[in-house]
């Protein structure tokens, strides 16, 4: 198959503009006078990537930054203003809960609806009534009038009549957010099953433990930019940085954060920087790998170029997913104490750790911030350097138990 007939949607040149008037009457005064009397607002611009089949895409970005207006145009269910997009393929959106549906008649008349909005003939939908209700879950409720719906019944069936669609290309706009539990999770397995099979997903999220967990690509917008887009973790340490950079202003700070993945590099911009972090076993050689109930020591140093008067060091553990298994800093240790950094010194500091993890890789991430208003006040802090994935380590455990940590539960009565 060539490069060209693997690509499911094209976006060029990307985007659209919105005409922003003080008073509904400057419209008919514009269109009368011939005069401007609206201002511009560009929700995208510049728009520009690649999806390809059988690629699930998570879009991310802080509030605004023109995530639905994409998906929209993508579905084809918004005009934009400049460029192209190219879609090869059935699309099947989930943009708003229920589009399509009446809410006073049953979820069985809103299935037919909801089919017939997405392309559906009666045929297909009446062959597939009972899989769509089976898959809801909705059995119980599925003769009830929709208004009598909870929010997250109603994106079950809005999620269900979608994916059974069959789409070369399903988007989802942040529509399994009111979802539950149980849904959530055969809702990804389902999006999962609809990439094995060739087809393409594209779907916004707040959260970053969806794009790591179902992703292959991720997309951040930025103001209607698109500001990064690549690997899940890559792309979703540089969204941490951009909520990092909101709380350092709310907070006064007068330094952005820097953020890297995997090896620090050198930076006399910053006040403070990490210049390195190792794991270490306690006669002082590096750890090949962590091994049950041994102690090692993680041992991160940092640079500072400005004196800073109080600072806190830490680090977390996270899986190749980017589950979190554990963070500390220096300021939430149980000998906890206020650190500072002197211009031009470079200071170690260790972490004794005794691992229990269960057998994997895992990979570790260090920090150090300053505290805006002193160590009491440990809320409101300034990230100042941060390395995502400094380190990558083996866990070896001789035990096997579920899940990633082990408590070393043991049974005391069994009477």
């Amino acid at each position: 198959m060539s490069e060209n007939k693997e690509i499911a949607v094209k976006v060029s040149g990307l985007g659209k503009m919105y005409r922003l008037y003080n008073r509904p009457s400057d419209v008919l005064r514009e269109l009368v006078t011939r005069k401007t009397r609206h201002r511009e607002h560009w929700a995208l611009k510049d728009i520009d990537f690649d999806v390809r089949r059988g690629e699930v895409v998570g879009i991310i970005g802080r509030n605004g930054a023109g995530k639905t207006t994409l998906l929209r145009i993508i579905a084809g269910t918004l005009d934009h203003t400049v460029g192209t997009v190219d879609v090869r393929g059935r699309v099947s959106a989930i943009m708003v809960l229920g589009t399509g549906f009446n809410m006073d008649l049953s979820g069985r008349e809103n299935i037919l609806l909801g089919g017939l909005c997405l392309g559906m003939t009666h045929q297909e939908i009446s062959a597939k009534t009972d899989e769509i209700i089976a898959f809801s879950g909705l059995q119980d409720f599925i003769e009830s009038p929709c208004k009598e719906y909870s929010s997250g019944m109603v994106a079950r069936l809005a999620f269900s009549i979608a994916v059974s669609v069959e789409p070369d290309i399903l988007i989802v706009d942040e529509a399994l957010s009111t979802g539950d539990m149980i849904f959530n999770a055969k809702s990804y397995a389902r999006m999962r099953e609809i990439a094995r099979s060739g087809a393409t997903v594209l779907f916004v999220t707040h959260s970053l433990q969806q794009i790591y967990d179902l992703c292959d690509k991720a997309i951040l917008l930025n103001k209607g930019t698109v500001a990064a887009t690549g690997k899940p973790r890559s792309v979703g340490y540089l969204y941490e940085q951009m909520v990092h950079e909101e709380m350092a202003s709310l907070h006064g700070a007068d330094s952005a954060p820097s953020m890297e993945i995997g090896a620090s590099t050198a930076d006399n911009t910053r006040k403070a920087e990490v210049v390195s972090s190792t794991i270490m076993d306690v006669d002082g050689g590096v750890a090949r790998y962590l091994e049950d109930d041994r102690t090692y020591h993680l041992v991160i140093k940092v640079k500072s170029n400005v004196d800073i008067s109080s600072v806190s060091i830490g680090f977390d553990i996270r899986t190749q997913t980017g589950v979190q298994v554990y963070g500390t800093s220096s300021a939430f240790c149980v000998n906890a104490t206020d650190l500072s950094l002197v211009a031009g010194q470079v200071r170690e500091f260790k972490f004794e750790l005794t691992p229990r993890l269960n057998n994997g890789s895992y990979f570790v991430s260090v920090a150090v911030a300053e505290f805006i208003s002193g160590f009491e006040s440990k809320e409101q802090y300034s990230l100042l350097h941060f390395v995502g994935d400094s380190l990558i380590i083996e866990s070896r455990s001789a035990t096997y138990f579920p899940g990633l940590v082990n408590l070393e539960s043991r049974l005391i009565d069994h009477s």
